[in-house]
């Protein structure tokens, strides 16, 4: 069950009504508790805003603060505001949300370009932590509010280039969410998620998942770019540092 819907679960059991009341008070499908995944969209959101005007849209969406709305808000819990340049949202993580007309956010993440893949590396894959309002921000287009760990990477090279539309070329941008440790023993999602970016201690990757050993942690990264030195090989959830499924990309070429 997604974090999500455990906490508009518990809202639920509180005002001691099922998920189809609550779905026809705020004008949704009927089933729309049961589908709810890892992100909910602004119209949805919106909607059950003003259904249940109680309700903390920030607690239901990030967990932070109280599941009740305070009888006045503190400049700490309120960080929900009006559209244009002031956050509507900003996350546990450091995750800023910016208010978009159509049911859009701006979602404003640290980027990693590929000349300072060393330092993050250096960041990452040492026990120490990592100064995320050092690093430059950038900004991609969304229409829900997301959960977890962000991250931007610059592509760097041509291995996942093939000439189509799924490639990825140097200087590309893409957005990226990390999967914490705790979820590499289960499978991973590469049918939903197939391309990656790879944390090593030496490099980072950008990568094709094409499948995983859960019992053995093996996976095996494949290549875009049918040159034969760039082959498909194996590498050990083990040996990685941190691991993001990607989740967008913008292309900095026309």
């Amino acid at each position: 069950m997604s974090e999500i819907k455990e906490r508009l679960t518990k809202f639920l059991a509180y005002k001691g009504i099922g998920q189809i009341k609550f779905a026809e008070a705020a004008g949704l499908s009927r089933g729309f508790v049961n589908v709810l995944g890892d992100g909910i969209s602004s119209k949805s959101l919106n909607k059950i805003s003003q259904a249940f005007p109680e309700l903390n849209p920030i607690w239901l969406t990030t967990g932070e603060g109280e599941m009740l709305k305070q009888q006045e808000s503190s400049p700490e819990a309120s960080t929900v505001k009006t559209k244009g340049n002031d956050i509507y949202l900003e996350t546990s993580s450091g995750i800023k949300y910016y208010e978009l007309s159509g049911n859009k956010y701006r979602m404003r993440v640290p980027l990693v370009p590929f000349n300072a893949y060393a330092r993050y590396i250096s960041e990452t894959c040492e026990p120490i932590q990592q100064d995320r309002e050092s690093w430059d921000e950038v900004e991609f287009i969304v229409d829900k509010i997301g959960h977890g760990n962000y991250m931007a990477f610059e592509i760097k090279g041509d291995s996942m280039n093939d000439d189509s539309r799924r490639s990825f070329i140097q200087g590309d941008l893409v957005l990226a969410r990390e999967l914490d440790k705790v979820h590499w023993t289960n499978s991973l999602r590469y049918n939903q998620y197939p391309f990656w970016i790879i944390v090593l201690s030496d490099t980072i990757l950008c990568k094709e998942i094409i499948d995983h050993n859960v019992e053995t942690g093996d996976i095996i990264c494949h290549s875009l770019n049918p040159s034969p030195e760039y082959a498909d090989f194996t590498i050990n959830l083990k040996n990685v540092c941190r691991i993001f499924n990607i989740v967008q990309k913008t292309s900095t070429t026309f």
